[in-house]
């Protein structure tokens, strides 16, 4: 994992992020002193947003840190994080919550994109394709 890669967060690593894991706080200490770039998907602030139920200025806050971006998806994004999600359906693979495949499709994509790691704390969540992937 080069320092120069962004971090793509998923659910898990925000919910862990908002309560306050020294790892992922580094991270945004990193983006703030701009050493790396933070990148998170919409997806994955919906499934967090279900176990933190934070309110609106406490994603802002998060927002506000630099280098830490806001990844919408698109509806190109949404078609490719579609494809990506689609296996986790076909194959009828087991997930939890913070695995959905929507988020997981979204993280993906846009790791992908960006070449990214991923960081997250269920990695076979992303299983079968190549991107690096950091666990906390």
């Amino acid at each position: 994992m080069s320092e120069h890669q962004p971090r793509v967060l998923d659910a898990s690593a925000l919910i862990a992020l908002f309560h306050g894991h020294p790892d992922l706080w580094q991270y945004l200490v990193e983006a703030d002193k701009g050493g790396t770039n933070i990148a998170i998907p919409t997806n994955a602030v919906l499934e967090a947003q279900v176990i933190l139920r934070c309110s609106q200025s406490a994603w802002n806050s998060m927002l506000n840190f630099d280098g830490v971006f806001e990844l919408p998806l698109s509806l190109h994004a949404a078609r490719e994080a579609g494809d990506l999600a689609r296996p986790r359906m076909e194959f009828e693979l087991p997930h939890r919550v913070l695995t959905g495949p929507p988020m997981v499709g979204h993280v993906l994509r846009e790791a992908l994109v960006t070449t990214g790691v991923i960081i997250t704390s269920v990695p076979e969540a992303y299983f079968g394709h190549e991107v690096a992937i950091n666990t906390f």
